[in-house]
């Protein structure tokens, strides 16, 4: 198996998860081998289980909520991964370093940097 989401599948998977009700999916009370939707219409069935925990039906009776999140974190670390690569190209192209704070302006870095000890850097961008 591939460890690297290949892009292209993205827009599939998108398209997928869009394809579905906009309701979300719970496992019956009572019978978790059927997942149903929010009027209790039938989605999938994985047999009849009882009140028994069946660890497939909770997967696919939360598999589209986990999927969009997924779809949304993927999409958040592409466009972190695109800041941080034209970051990169920004440095090369300078020829100097940058400071931690100037650094942290171009990433959008909400905070402060780790450290509170000035360096030579932060001194020279003042």
């Amino acid at each position: 198996m591939n460890p690297v989401p290949s892009a292209d599948r993205l827009p599939e998977i998108r398209a997928r998860l869009a394809g579905l009700p906009d309701a979300a999916w719970r496992q019956r009370p009572g019978d978790s081998g059927l997942i149903e939707d929010h009027t209790g219409r039938p989605v999938a069935v994985l047999g009849t289980s009882g009140d028994v925990p069946l660890p497939a039906g909770e997967f696919i009776a939360c598999a589209p909520a986990d999927v969009a999140w997924l779809l949304a974190e993927v999409t958040r670390l592409r466009c972190r991964d695109a800041m941080v690569t034209a970051l990169h190209q920004q440095l090369d192209r300078s020829g100097h370093l940058l400071s931690t704070r100037q650094i942290a302006a171009v990433i959008g870095h909400p905070g402060r940097p780790h450290h509170h000890a000035p360096t030579a850097a932060d001194r020279s961008a003042q």
